[in-house]
């Protein structure tokens, strides 16, 4: 059974950064539009209670940001496991977006049923389940697959993979508070408006960074060489 080592997946999640700084386009993309709608939410906050219509107005712009980001994810994804450039990576993701979505769907359908037995089956299953979206960009699964695939190489491997996943959560967390104290010294008032926008560069990294330490994670337990960049599509177990 192929063992999961940490440490180089972390490693490496930061070494691809380095060398393909593009991936990380996408990225700030991704989380400059998480800042635009936290932003119109605190606008809509600092003016008064929100209205019925304006509710709905931001439920609209959360699913669009939601699958926006998805996209966007995607394609970091994509560029950490193929040496094409970006404008490849972006149609490769635009061709297989309608299945990341559904897969996406179906797992937190599935996290959710376990957390409602009780939190801990959510947990594991959260866990057992989370590398689909290397397998459908990867190995090109589909959405019942990648989620087989999934469960099949973490079976052994539950605690290295939470593991990562606690890392590179304390991480960003101790990274925003440090931002958001700073800020709010600086800032005063005005951080609420302007600070998910000074914060976006920083959560790009990190979200850029979690994304390829699971690439390279996913590629460790599929029986693969670790160097994320020396990989094509053709190059499949």
């Amino acid at each position: 059974m192929k063992k999961l080592d940490i440490e180089i997946a972390l490693a490496e999640g930061f070494r691809t950064i380095l060398e393909k700084p593009s991936i990380i386009f996408p990225s700030i993309a991704s989380s400059l539009l998480f800042s635009c709608h936290i932003y119109l939410l605190m606008k809509l906050k600092s003016e008064g209670s929100i209205s019925p219509n304006e509710a709905v107005y931001l439920l609209e712009i959360a699913i669009a940001v939601i699958l926006l980001g998805i996209y966007f994810d995607s394609v970091v994804v994509r560029l950490a496991y193929t040496k094409s450039s970006i404008f490849e990576a972006f149609g490769f993701a635009l061709k297989k977006y309608p299945t990341v979505p559904t897969a996406m769907i179906l797992y937190a359908l599935i996290v959710a049923l376990g957390s409602i037995a009780l939190v801990i089956p959510g947990i594991y299953l959260a866990v057992r389940l989370y590398y689909f979206i290397d397998a459908i960009l990867i190995d090109e699964k589909g959405v019942i697959s990648s989620l087989k695939t999934s469960w099949r190489i973490v079976r052994g491997n539950w605690w290295a993979t939470f593991s990562i996943l606690i890392i590179i959560g304390l991480f960003s967390i101790l990274m925003n508070t440090f931002i958001t104290s700073a800020l709010s010294v600086v800032q005063f008032g005005k951080y609420l408006e302007i600070g998910a926008f000074v914060q976006a560069p920083i959560t790009a990294v990190f979200r850029a960074w979690s994304y390829l330490a699971f690439v390279n994670a996913y590629l460790q337990l599929k029986n693969r060489q670790t160097t994320l960049l020396n990989f094509r599509p053709t190059e499949r177990t």
